[in-house]
């Protein structure tokens, strides 16, 4: 997959995407920052992005190339999400570093907020086993 400021390139072999191998769009903005992951559960990278500007996360879906948005966070927190709940779909976060607060958006419902961290603190993206 790339992400260039907006436009998505995407080489696959799904049949729903109907295309010879590569799938390209035109989603988000410059500004916008890519949270690329399986957002939907079923099993594959949805293209995805937060818009700190407005505090909002906006998914492509892989199954129909609809998408989906949803407000959580502010300008200038730092997009965190992962799979913090276990269920197979990415969970949105954030971490606001003022504060060391991280604040997690589960899809299996409900929000967690917890502080870890010291103000100036930034998150790094990697897969954690509990």
């Amino acid at each position: 997959m790339l992400y260039q400021r907006s436009t998505v390139l995407l080489a696959t072999r799904s049949a729903t995407l109907r295309t010879a191998g590569l799938f390209a769009a035109t989603f988000g903005a410059s500004t916008d920052k890519a949270v690329l992951g399986d957002w939907t559960g079923d099993g594959k990278a949805d293209v995805a992005f937060f818009r700190s500007s407005a505090g909002s996360w906006f998914v492509l879906r892989s199954e129909d190339t609809s998408f989906f948005s949803f407000p959580f966070g502010t300008a200038t927190d730092t997009p965190a999400p992962g799979d913090y709940d276990g269920d197979g779909k990415i969970d949105a976060a954030v971490f606001r570093s003022s504060t060391g607060q991280w604040f997690v958006n589960r899809s299996s419902g409900g929000v967690d907020i917890s502080s870890f961290g010291s103000a100036g603190d930034q998150p790094v993206a990697g897969a954690y086993v509990r």
